[in-house]
């Protein structure tokens, strides 16, 4: 009888029909090479996961060059003059070329995020580099999306 509750969800889980949602048989472009302004590990998350996704099998050849920008501006002050909110904006001027670096698209991913300042500042450098990596994550779910759709 155990045995039957065992291999029930089994069986269950082998025929829900799951497929990835991002997968590079279904991608329509080859990525030939890579311009960054910026190496640091946010650009290497971006340029990995748009290489996951690149077929090799594509009749699109693309040469992407990104621009880089993040930024940290201060939106309120306590009445001492510190800072006690930021705002921390991430942006990718992204361009597509094709083999003959000849323009074919480009365009502007902008994600920010507002956060109170924390007084201890290791715990606020922490903070600022989680939120820099989530707002990356979204831009790169982005970024594929728009390779997805490009023509």
């Amino acid at each position: 009888m155990k045995k039957i509750f065992l291999i029930f969800p089994l069986l269950l889980m082998m025929s829900c029909g799951y497929t990835p949602i991002y997968s590079s048989k279904d991608s329509n472009y080859k990525v030939i090479s890579f311009k960054k302004n910026v190496n640091n590990n946010l650009t290497k998350y971006i340029e990995n996961s748009i290489n996951v996704l690149s077929n090799e099998n594509a009749n699109k050849n693309l040469n992407i060059i990104f621009d880089f920008k993040e930024s940290v501006s201060v939106i309120l002050k306590d009445s001492k003059g510190d800072p006690s909110r930021n705002r921390l904006t991430i942006t990718i001027d992204l361009s597509l070329l094709d083999e003959n670096q000849k323009s074919i698209s480009s365009k502007i991913f902008d994600e920010s995020f507002e956060y109170n300042v924390n007084d201890n500042k290791f715990n606020l450098k922490q903070y600022e580099k989680s939120l820099k990596q989530n707002l990356v994550e979204e831009i790169t779910q982005q970024i594929l999306l728009y390779l997805a759709n490009v023509k």
